[in-house]
C-alpha cells in the first residue's frame, strides 16, 4: 500500500522543474536523499505509535492519546476539509493531465476529466476493500516493473549524458525560492506513507507488520525516486526540456521509447496515479470511523461496513470536496492548500512520542531505535519545510492555518451537539 500510494503523480510531475531549479542531477539527488531521510525518521516514529495503538485513525488516535480529544478533533476537521480532499483532487488532476496526453486530447477537458476520475474511483472504493486491494497489488507491481524498465533504458542511453551528472544545460542559478520549491515538490512526492497508520486495526499482526511496512516501504520509495531521476537524466542527456512537466514526460517518452512513443510514458503515469488514488480513497474513511467512536463525528453519516471496509458517507464527503477544489483551483494551488497544514499535524502527531511514556523493555510494541534522535531529526526537518513553505507560499499557508483555527470552536459545537444526542 505504501509503494502504491506514494509512488504516484509526484515523481512524474516534479523531476524536470526540480532539476531546473536546483541546477542539475547531483543537487536533485541530494534533495531526494534529505526528504527520504526525513520520511524514514518519521516512519520510525510512526512504526512505534502504530504498534502501541493499533486502531483505526492513525494520527488522530496518536494525538488523542498524547494531547487530548480537542487536538485530535482539529486534526480530524483538517483531514475532512483540507488534507483528504486536497490529496484526492491533486491526484485526480495529475491523472487527468496524463490521461489526456496519452489519448492526445485537448487540455480543455482537464477539469471535467479530473472530476469524472474522482467519481469513478469513488465507486471502485465503495465496491469493497477486496476490490481496492487488487488494484493496489497490481499497480504496485506495475510501478516497480516500469521503474526497472526506465532505469535500463536510461542506462543504455547513458553514453551521451556523461556531463549531465554535474548540471542540467538549461538549469537556472540556485536561489532560496528554487530550493524551497524543490523541497516542497519532493515532500509531495513522498506524501502518504503515514496514511497506513489509519488502517492498522485491519492489519494482521500489526506489531510485526507495521514497522516492516512503514520503514521498508519508505526505503523502497527513496531508492526508486533516486533511480528514476537518474534514468530520466541519462535518457534525455540532461536536457530538461519543455515548459511544463507534462511536456518533459513527453520528451522522456520520445527519448526512451522512440519518436512516436511520447504518449507511452504518459500512459505509464496514468497507471501509477491510479494506485495512489485508490489507496487514498481506501484509507481516508478510517479517520472518521475513529471520530465516530469518540462521538465526535455523526455516526449516521459514517455507516462504516467493517466486513467490506467501506464508508459511503465519508467517501461521498471526501469526493465531493475534492471535486469542488478541482473546479476552483490548479494543481499548484491545491498543493499549497493542503501541504503546510498536513506537514504541521504530521509533525505534531509524531511529537506524541515526547508526551507518551516509553514502552517497557518487555513490551511487544516496536521501540524507535536511538530515541529521541529520529524524532528530533524529523521535527527539525518538518520545521524547515514549514518555514520554506510559509515564506514561499504565505497566502496558502494562512488559508490552511485559518481553517485549522476554525476547528477549535467547531470542536466545542461537535462535543455539545453530539454529546446531547448520545445522552438522549
Amino acid at each position: 500500500m505504501i509503494v502504491t500510494q506514494v509512488i504516484g503523480v509526484g515523481i512524474f510531475l516534479t523531476p524536470a522543474s526540480m532539476m531546473r531549479s536546483v541546477g542539475g542531477l547531483a543537487p536533485a539527488l541530494l534533495v531526494w536523499l534529505i526528504v527520504g531521510l526525513l520520511s524514514v525518521a518519521g516512519a520510525l516514529c510512526y512504526a512505534e505509535l502504530t504498534t502501541r495503538f493499533p486502531q483505526a485513525g492513525g494520527g488522530y488516535v496518536f494525538l488523542r492519546e498524547a494531547f487530548g480529544s480537542r487536538a485530535a478533533f482539529v486534526f480530524g476537521w483538517i483531514s475532512l476539509l483540507v488534507t483528504d480532499p486536497g490529496i484526492t483532487a491533486a491526484l485526480a488532476i495529475g491523472f487527468a493531465q496524463y490521461f489526456l496526453a496519452a489519448i492526445d486530447a485537448p487540455s480543455s477537458f482537464l477539469t471535467a476529466t479530473a472530476i469524472a476520475t474522482v467519481c469513478v474511483f469513488g465507486v471502485v472504493t465503495l465496491a469493497g476493500r477486496s476490490v481496492s486491494s487488487v488494484i493496489l497489488r497490481w499497480t504496485a507491481a506495475a510501478k516497480l516493473a516500469i521503474v526497472g524498465l526506465l532505469v535500463v533504458l536510461g542506462v543504455l542511453r547513458a553514453g551521451s549524458a556523461a556531463g549531465s551528472i554535474a548540471a542540467a544545460p538549461d538549469a537556472v542559478p540556485m536561489s532560496m525560492g528554487a530550493l524551497a520549491g524543490a523541497v516542497i515538490a519532493a515532500f509531495f512526492a513522498f506524501g502518504g506513507w503515514w496514511e497506513l497508520g489509519r488502517m492498522s486495526e485491519e492489519v494482521e499482526a500489526p506489531r510485526r507488520t507495521m514497522p516492516r511496512a512503514l520503514i521498508g516501504g519508505v526505503a523502497i520509495v527513496t531508492g526508486v525516486y533516486a533511480l528514476i531521476t537518474i534514468a530520466y537524466t541519462l535518457g534525455t542527456s540532461g536536457r530538461m526540456a519543455g515548459d511544463s512537466d507534462v511536456a518533459f514526460v513527453a520528451d522522456v517518452g520520445r527519448a526512451l521509447f522512440g519518436p512516436t512513443a511520447g504518449r507511452t510514458l504518459a500512459a505509464v503515469v496514468v497507471v501509477a496515479v491510479s494506485g495512489s488514488l485508490a489507496a487514498t480513497l481506501l484509507a481516508s474513511p478510517r479517520m472518521y470511523l475513529a471520530m465516530s467512536r469518540d462521538k465526535l463525528f455523526p455516526g449516521g453519516w459514517l455507516r462504516f461496513d467493517l466486513r467490506r471496509g467501506t464508508a459511503p458517507g465519508a467517501t461521498l464527503i471526501q469526493g465531493g470536496l475534492a471535486c469542488v477544489l478541482i473546479a476552483l483551483g490548479t494543481f499548484e494551488q491545491i498543493l499549497g492548500y493542503f501541504i503546510p497544514i498536513t506537514i504541521f499535524f504530521l509533525g505534531l502527531s509524531a511529537a506524541s512520542l515526547f508526551r507518551l511514556p516509553r514502552p517497557a523493555a518487555d513490551d511487544p510494541a516496536f521501540r524507535t531505535p536511538f530515541h529521541p534522535l529520529p524524532l528530533v531529526l524529523f521535527l527539525c526537518l518538518i520545521a524547515v519545510v514549514l518555514i520554506l513553505f510559509a515564506v514561499g507560499r504565505p497566502r496558502e499557508t494562512l488559508i490552511g492555518a485559518a481553517i485549522a483555527i476554525l476547528g477549535v470552536p467547531a470542536s466545542f459545537i461537535a462535543e455539545r451537539t453530539l454529546g446531547q444526542r448520545a445522552s438522549s
